[in-house]
């Protein structure tokens, strides 16, 4: 970090300044050398920058604070990563309210770019905790980054799911990378960092409240393709983070629950006010395009039967039927059924009401 941008993150770490407030002064000003000179009645000059603040922003520049940060975060293997970087994640450069520092343990590569956040609530059921995984594990065997907040309930169970599947997650923390929050999910988050990231734009000891996790959903929404959540009741975090996927331009789809379950009743609000029917992990993951692209590996390693069956449906035009499948591969139909479902688990295909397969392109 070079003697600017050190200036930069001693500004953004001891005041916490909002991004719209900083661009300001940028624009203003030009650069943070010149900021850095200004007098309290200059900085005041912008518009939501009042005494207190035009204090802190002059102190902050003269503090070594910061000294003790790095310290701790390359102790501990953190990059500590401004807005302005080249490492900077490319999906949140263009926020109105991007995060102007990220601290990142583990690595985010560009493949994380092609990504589905999968969030919901803390008290998760039985319902939730089927659809959750396999939303999850389908998306992670296509090769999806899976992102979430590594709260209890679904957020825990989808990362989980994208390391016993052997992909990527990165997990959006509202607190500091060297708080384990929830405690239990202590184990969770390391292995997190070894199979991705954990990423934070709070200071590394920063404890969580009230208002640090909005501020994570920003984060999970603006990384992600889209949102999915699996389930939720009307108070659940998960709708604050649909709402900002929305605002942003993402898509957001909800998991249709029972009507009768507290914690159904905020997906299927969702539905709704608009957002998309999860209906199963293929339709999903076809309305997104995630299945040709990242199944282009795995078809090449059909072969055999499962090769002659895909290339069958695929010159079916308006499907065809298993017991049609069976008659022109004289094959039998135990062995048939077994190689659709693998088709089908893995992105190729997709089945209509009677036993009709579709390719899916």
């Amino acid at each position: 970090m070079n003697e600017r941008d050190l200036s930069l993150f001693k500004l953004i770490f001891n005041t916490d300044i909002s991004t719209a407030k900083l661009f300001k002064l940028l624009k203003k000003f030009g650069d943070i050398d010149t900021i850095a000179k200004l007098n309290k009645k200059d900085l005041m000059s912008i518009n939501g920058i009042g005494n207190f603040l035009a204090e802190k922003i002059i102190t902050s520049l003269n503090s070594d604070k910061t000294l003790k940060e790095f310290e701790l975060a390359e102790k501990n293997n953190i990059k500590i990563i401004l807005y302005n970087s080249n490492l900077y994640p490319k999906p949140l450069e263009n926020l109105p309210d991007k995060p102007l520092v990220l601290y990142i343990k583990g690595n985010i590569r560009e493949s994380d770019y092609n990504s589905i956040s999968i969030v919901g609530s803390r008290k998760i059921s039985n319902y939730g905790k089927t659809v959750t995984s396999d939303f999850a594990s389908y998306f992670a065997n296509l090769g999806v980054t899976i992102i979430s907040g590594l709260a209890r309930g679904v957020d825990a169970l989808a990362h989980s799911c994208a390391i016993k599947n052997n992909s990527r997650t990165i997990a959006v923390l509202g607190n500091g990378l060297l708080i384990n929050y929830p405690p239990e999910n202590k184990t969770l988050q390391e292995e997190i960092a070894q199979n991705g990231a954990i990423i934070s734009e709070f200071p590394l000891t920063q404890k969580p409240d009230k208002s640090t996790f909005p501020r994570r959903n920003r984060i999970v929404a603006g990384l992600s393709k889209a949102t999915l959540v699996t389930e939720a009741s009307l108070n659940s975090g998960a709708l604050i983070t649909a709402r900002i996927c929305a605002d942003y331009g993402r898509d957001v789809f909800a998991v249709p629950g029972n009507i009768y379950s507290e914690v159904s009743k905020g997906t299927n609000e969702l539905i709704q006010n608009g957002a998309g029917a999860a209906l199963t992990p293929q339709y999903l993951a076809n309305i997104l395009g995630f299945t040709l692209k990242n199944n282009k590996d795995t078809e090449k390693k059909l072969k055999g039967l499962e090769l002659e069956v895909l290339n069958l449906i695929e010159d079916s035009e308006n499907g065809i039927p298993l017991d049609l499948i069976v008659n022109k591969l004289n094959t039998n139909i135990l062995e048939t059924s077994c190689i659709l479902l693998k088709l089908e688990l893995t992105g190729f295909i997709k089945t209509a009401p009677g036993q009709i397969y579709f390719r899916i392109y």
